[in-house]
This record gives structure tokens, C-alpha cells and sequence, in this order.
């Protein structure tokens, strides 16, 4: 999230507040993560919600607020949405797209596509690196059969009204004459 500070005028204290702590809840089971969202009074707003593919990011900006009394909205809205769970009042900032793109580009492991995502989120280039986000998001989803959250699926068809690409642009080569 540093390196997006002076790509994308972030605030840094922001960014690496955000990029540092939104998988605070990543790793607890989906029990775990119900029960803290009813301890939190978290309300879901689609049934989706309850994948811990979603409700992570939730619980995550809950335990960030109550146990290191992290206060600034926007990065807690960052947190709950970065997965696409939200509550219609996250908004589609700048901070959260940089969120979203950062946690897949995190050198966890490689995969096919990083260099071709990196690439346009580098450039400057945040709404198509964003669109190909839900695009591979959507395409993962479907493959390992987490259910399709509405917001996702608004995100890709919004991002994809707006951005004219062709096919191949979708493609996960690296070749950029594919983009």
C-alpha cells in the first residue's frame, strides 16, 4: 500500500494503516467469524456475507476498531469492504481499490497474471488494475465455489461499462500487447 501513496495521493498513514491490517480476521474460522459479527452487531446485508471469504473483511474492521482503537473511518470502511462485503456506504475510494488490488498483489505466492495486474495499477492505471480484479476475482470464485457476492458482480459490471477493453485484455499473459 506505501508504494500507491504517490501513484494514487493517499494519505500514507492511511494506506499502511489499511494494508497492514485487513486480514485481521483472515485466519479464524467461519464459526469464530459469525459469532464475533453478532458480538460486533454487525449486520449482513446479503447472505453472501456469512462466506468467510466476505464476513473476514467485516469482522477484521470490528476486531481493528475494538482491539487496537483504530478510529479513522475511512480505513475501517477500507477493511469492511476490501472484499466486497459492505453495507452501501463504503463507496468505491481510492483507498479501498488500492486495498483490494494490493492484497492480491501481496508476495504471498506467485500466480499467473501478477505482472500483467501489476503493471497497470503501477502505471497509474487503478480503474482497468480494479476491473481486472473482479474479472480474475469472479473467474477464482466460480472455480473454487464461493457464492458470487452482488457487489462484485456490480463492481465488474459497472468497471466494465465504463472501461472499453477488448478481450483479451482479460487474458492473464504477461504479454502487453495483449492489454
Amino acid at each position: 500500500m506505501a508504494d500507491f501513496v504517490d501513484i494514487y495521493g493517499l494519505q500514507r498513514d492511511q494506506a499502511v494503516t489499511a494494508g497492514l491490517l485487513h486480514d485481521a480476521a483472515k485466519d479464524l474460522d467461519g464459526a469464530q467469524l459469525l459469532a464475533l459479527a453478532q458480538e460486533g452487531g454487525i449486520e449482513l446485508f446479503d447472505p453472501t456475507e456469512q462466506h468467510p471469504v466476505y464476513l473476514h473483511a467485516l469482522v477484521g474492521a470490528y476486531l481493528v476498531q475494538r482491539d487496537l482503537h483504530i478510529s479513522d473511518q475511512e480505513v475501517l470502511r477500507a477493511i469492511a469492504a476490501h472484499s466486497y462485503a459492505r453495507d452501501g456506504r463504503s463507496g468505491n475510494t481510492r483507498l479501498l481499490n488500492c486495498l483490494r488490488v494490493a492484497d492480491i498483489l501481496a508476495p504471498v505466492e506467485a500466480w499467473e497474471g501478477v505482472q500483467k495486474l501489476k503493471r497497470w495499477v503501477y502505471a497509474g492505471r487503478l480503474e482497468e488494475a480494479s476491473l481486472l480484479h473482479c474479472a480474475w476475482s469472479i473467474d477464482y470464485f466460480r472455480e473454487v465455489g464461493v457464492p458470487l457476492h452482488p457487489n462484485l458482480q456490480k463492481e465488474f459490471a459497472a468497471l466494465s461499462a465504463k472501461i472499453p477493453v477488448r478481450e483479451a485484455f482479460f487474458d492473464k499473459s504477461d504479454n502487453p500487447l495483449e492489454d
